[in-house]
């Protein structure tokens, strides 16, 4: 007699249903799909982390350079600047050596005028207090006797209007320090009012006004 098995009722040789067979499989599944989100997950993390570490190593980076680039154009900057002053020291020294040199020039210059000023208002001075006191031009005459005595030639040469006003006191005093020969006395027209010029046979003594200023500036200069 022939026996109906139902499908319900079939059964694998190992003995495990179907339905039990299917449900394991849902399972299986279900757990590979958590456990590749939980791997997308962190694959997510670690690129995020990833993407972090690149950026703030490009940031690091990018200082670096940044810093690298700023000191390499410093040292560039420093080198043409101590190139530049080293070219630029002997013009700034011939610069300073020709001010200094105009300093000095116009020092002697201002000075020069300072005296010559001075020494012109002392003639002006001088000329007035001759033409009031002329015993002043005697004065210098007995200087330049004294200093001319001893001598065989001695020639007194005066201004022609001194000539006429002192010619005989002059005289008087020839006479008293040219003992050892006479004493010529001329109007000479080259010979300053006020001055009188000695000459012998050494040389001469030139007390004009013009003559003793210029000797003082001389000195002062």
């Amino acid at each position: 007699m022939a026996t109906i098995i139902k499908r319900e009722s079939q059964m694998h040789s190992s003995g495990t249903s179907l339905r039990g067979v299917a449900y394991d499989l849902s399972n299986i599944e279900s757990q590979a799909e958590s456990y590749l989100g939980d791997v997308r997950g962190e694959a997510a993390k670690i690129i995020q982390q990833a993407k972090q570490e690149a950026t703030k190593i490009r940031k690091q980076a990018e200082q670096a350079g940044r810093q690298t680039a700023e000191a390499a154009v410093e040292a560039i900057l420093d080198k043409k600047v101590v190139q530049q002053m080293k070219t630029m020291t002997p013009a700034l020294a011939k610069a300073v050596q020709q001010i200094e040199d105009s300093r000095l020039d116009w020092m002697r210059h201002w000075e020069k005028s300072a005296i010559q000023l001075a020494t012109g208002i002392a003639a002006q001075i001088i000329r007035r207090e001759l033409s009031q006191h002329p015993e002043i031009a005697i004065q210098w005459v007995q200087e330049a006797l004294q200093l001319s005595a001893g001598a065989a030639e001695i020639t007194v040469h005066l201004h022609p209007t001194d000539y006429e006003t002192i010619g005989n006191q002059v005289e008087q005093l020839a006479s008293v320090f040219c003992q050892a020969a006479p004493a010529t006395i001329i109007a000479d027209d080259s010979v300053s009012r006020g001055g009188c010029l000695v000459t012998t046979e050494f040389g001469s003594v030139d007390l004009q006004l013009e003559t003793q200023l210029s000797r003082l500036a001389e000195e002062m200069c």
